[in-house]
Formats: structure tokens, C-alpha cells, sequence
């Protein structure tokens, strides 16, 4: 759908933006793109005439399931003021409108781009369940890390594929592998050490000695060995909390070695090794005493990004499975 130029309901600085008259529901996650989609449809709007009061921006197509959209810090302001909420409540819910995301200010006009593909993270289709809970009956568009999503409460994988014949894989009959995602969820939830350590798990599994069979189905690839992943992830994240916090030592750190060998086979001592020898004992002034929820990550994972992928995020080199097919999106 195209934009035509600044012009929309509202626009222009003296003129006081205000929120329209329908207000549409958040779906945490939701990509901006989607949402605005949305939002222009339930007041029976053009989404290039709600851009207009957003601030400027050129854009030949519009499509949630292909683009995002991203606004600087004025037009986020506009935008959270046409939706009718705090800006607050609309970074909370559209992760593309949080500070790292948004586009860079200055101008004399709030400005939002669309570009052909999301600068970070992925478009993953959303859990129409999850969206009728809140009275949404549109698609909806997540953005995510990952090109994959599994919802652990009503059982679905959905993915980047724009397939609207298959929108969904139901694992009704995969129970395992939604215990194990919500597993991992819970890992998540310590911030960029619980992605960290979910990415590294991943890493190990994707060393070519640890490969085993994948299913057929490539939008199923993830679900292959996620069990195990969610495994790993408990036993890493056992071990960098304490490293993290100054409890571990190298008596320890060694011993926590020979059981991961014990548990999941020699073949996984290469990678362990590896991932060990980054995650190196810290000196005392680096370790964080206590026991906090989310302890602040040291090197070799200083910074994790919110929508960095699994291949971003983890320390372990990629190339370890470069010759071999991608086996987790």
C-alpha cells in the first residue's frame, strides 16, 4: 500500500497529535509493522494516511509479513499518542520501538522508514490462539530472534514462512519438545545470560561430531534435538551462574566437565572443551557476589543483543558446522 508523501490526519509539528478513535489491542512481541497494520484497519483507515501523522517516510510497499517498520524517537512519540497509550506500554509491547531500535533523530520532522527486510531479527508469524485471547483476529507478525517460534501454551510452531496453507505445525504429538522450549523460556528470562547460555547450547549441538539424524521437513529441523538443547542449557547455565558469581573453581569447573562428557557422550568433549576455554574463571573483581536473578554478563559474552539469533549470540564459532546443513533456522 503506498505512501504519498507527509500528508495523513494529523501531521505536521504545530498540530497536537491525538489518539484515534478505535483502539486496537498489543500483542506482546508484535512487529510495528503489524501492529500499525492493524491499528489502521480497526478505524477503517489507509496505514500510508496513519503514517502520515506518524511523521516522514517513503515507502513502494507495505507488508507486515515481509517488512518492519521503524520510527525515531519523535515518531515513536506520535504513534504511542495515536494508539493511546504511554510510550511506555508501546516499547513493552513492539520490540522495534525500543531505544536500540529506533532510527537515528535530528530532523525537523519525526521520521519512519520500512526498508524490504527487518534490520534485525526476524518476521515470524504469530499464534492466532495467543491473538484471539485478546480479541485479535487479524494475522499478526512477531518479531523475533530466530526465523522459528514454538508456543508453549496451546502447542504450535510457527516460523518466517508466509505459507498461509500450513501457518502453523501442530505438536500435539511432539509434547517433548514444548516441555523442553518451555524450559529453555524459563532460562531466557535471566536476560542475556539466559540467551547466551541457550544460544551456546545450540552451538555445541551444532559441532559436525554431534550431529545426528534431522527430520525430513526443514521448517521441523529445530524441534529435532531440542530435548537435548534444553538438557545442555540447564547444565551450562549451572555452571556460568556460579562462574559469574565467583563460586566456581577450577577443582569444580573440572569436575562439571567430566559429567558433561559423562552425560552426553564423549563425542560432545571438543566443543565442551571449547566453550570452557572461553568461559574462563574470572578474577575476583570481576565476579558479581551474591545470587541474583540476572547476574550482568561478562566476556566472552559482554553484550547479547535482544533480537540477536542463536548464530549471533553464542561464543562458539559457527564454522564448526559451516560444511554442514544449517540444523536450526
Amino acid at each position: 500500500m503506498p505512501h504519498e508523501g507527509s500528508s495523513g490526519l494529523l501531521s505536521g509539528r504545530r498540530v497536537r497529535v491525538r489518539s484515534l478513535p478505535v483502539r486496537v489491542r498489543f500483542v506482546p512481541g508484535e512487529s510495528t509493522g503489524s501492529y500499525v497494520t492493524r491499528l489502521a484497519e480497526g478505524n477503517r483507515i489507509s496505514v500510508g494516511a496513519l503514517l502520515g501523522s506518524v511523521g516522514e517516510g517513503k515507502s513502494k510497499a507495505v507488508d507486515p509479513r515481509l517488512t518492519e517498520l521503524y520510527v525515531d524517537r519523535a515518531a515513536r512519540a506520535r504513534l504511542a499518542a495515536l494508539a493511546g497509550c504511554p510510550v511506555e506500554r508501546l516499547t513493552r509491547a513492539l520490540v522495534s520501538t525500543r531505544d536500540g531500535q529506533l532510527l537515528p533523530g535530528g530532523h525537523e520532522e519525526p521520521v519512519w522508514r520500512w526498508p524490504w527486510q527487518p534490520l534485525n531479527g526476524f518476521l515470524v508469524r504469530g499464534c492466532s490462539l495467543c491473538a484471539a485471547k485478546r480479541c485479535v483476529k487479524a494475522p499478526v507478525w512477531l518479531m523475533w530472534p530466530d526465523p522459528w517460534r514454538v508456543c508453549v501454551e496451546h502447542g504450535r510452531l510457527t516460523d518466517n514462512s508466509r505459507d498461509d496453507f500450513e501457518p502453523f505445525i501442530d505438536l500435539t504429538d511432539r509434547q517433548e519438545a514444548v516441555k523442553a522450549e518451555r524450559q529453555l523460556a524459563l532460562i531466557r528470562r535471566w536476560g542475556p545470560v539466559g540467551r547466551a547460555v541457550v544460544a551456546d547450547a545450540f552451538g555445541i549441538l551444532a559441532h559436525p561430531l554431534m550431529r545426528g539424524a534431522m527430520p525430513a521437513s526443514e521448517r521441523r529441523a529445530p524441534l529435532a534435538r531440542l530435548s537435548m538443547v534444553a538438557k545442555l542449557a540447564r547444565a551450562l547455565v549451572r555452571v556460568e551462574r556460579r562462574r559469574l558469581a565467583g563460586r566456581l573453581t577450577r577443582e569444580g569447573y573440572a569436575a562439571w566437565a567430566r559429567q558433561m562428557y559423562a552425560d552426553l557422550g564423549w563425542s560432545s568433549s571438543e566443543a565442551v572443551q571449547e566453550w570452557s576455554r572461553r568461559h574462563r574463571l574470572l578474577p575476583a573483581w570481576q565476579a558479581q557476589p551474591g545470587s541474583r536473578l540476572r547476574l550482568p554478563p561478562q566476556a566472552p559474552h559482554d553484550q547479547v543483543a535482544e533480537l540477536a539469533s542463536l548464530e549471533e549470540a553464542t561464543c562458539l564459532p559457527w564454522i564448526l558446522s559451516a560444511h554442514t546443513p544449517r540444523q536450526f533456522g
